[in-house]
């Protein structure tokens, strides 16, 4: 089940923690927080096998703490879990990225009419941003749109959505179809300051960012199959 460590303090509930708890909790989510990295660094293809061995191996970290991380990841919808073959991180299905664009474009136009709080300052320019940096600053927005509700399924849906989508998201700003995502972004982020304020600046912004990376994702697909068959041909040939 996912957790929001905001939860609480969106309800202002929030309470002192309980140091063996804390120190406790600390050590899960040290290792949860690793595995998310690795992942979000490219370093594994779509539908690739994720051995608990070789995370633990790889991030210096015992078995025990990552296969629980694994088991959190899975129940998350980050990554996916087959009975006897164990954890898989998600392939990149052209339908199934399409159908989460819809959700994601109606959970955030419904946050937009929920929400609480200011955004965040986002001062570099969209201009000037790198291609990861500019994948990352649109799922920042997200984001904060979606704490801006404070409501954890919405949070759930948004956090899922930009780490599903975010091999895709890297593919885009990283190739020619970059220009149209930074325009569009560079929109969004001007029309953020007035969350809460004037929500149809920040709507029409965010559809029409929405519509640019949704459109995308087809040409996106094709360019990230040709460069692993190149490369997987490459192997084998040299193998």
């Amino acid at each position: 089940m996912w957790f929001c460590k905001n939860a609480a303090k969106c309800r202002r509930t929030e309470m002192p923690s309980l140091a063996i708890e804390a120190k406790k909790n600390a050590k899960a989510d040290a290792a949860y927080d690793a595995v998310l990295q690795l992942l979000y660094s490219k370093s594994h293809m779509p539908g690739q096998h994720l051995s608990d061995k070789e995370l633990a191996s790889d991030l210096n970290i015992g078995r025990t703490p990552i296969r629980e991380a694994l088991i959190r990841l899975a129940a998350e919808g980050k990554i996916v879990s087959f009975p006897q073959r164990g954890y898989f991180t998600r392939p990149l299905v052209e339908w199934v990225l399409l159908d989460s664009y819809v959700v994601a474009r109606e959970t955030l136009t419904f946050a937009l009419t929920r929400t609480r709080t200011h955004p965040l300052d986002r001062t570099a320019p969209s201009g000037e941003l790198s291609p990861t940096e500019l994948a990352l600053r649109a799922e920042e927005i997200f984001t904060d749109i979606a704490l801006g509700a404070c409501n954890c399924e919405i949070c759930h849906i948004i956090d899922k959505f930009c780490f599903c989508s975010h091999a895709l998201r890297m593919e885009i700003t990283a190739s020619e179809l970059s220009p149209a995502f930074r325009t569009s972004l560079a929109r969004l982020t001007d029309a953020m300051p007035q969350l809460g304020k004037t929500t149809s600046a920040v709507a029409s912004a965010l559809t029409n960012h929405l519509d640019v990376e949704q459109r995308a994702v087809s040409r996106a697909l094709q360019n990230m199959s040709r460069r692993q068959l190149a490369n997987f041909t490459f192997t084998k040939k040299y193998w």
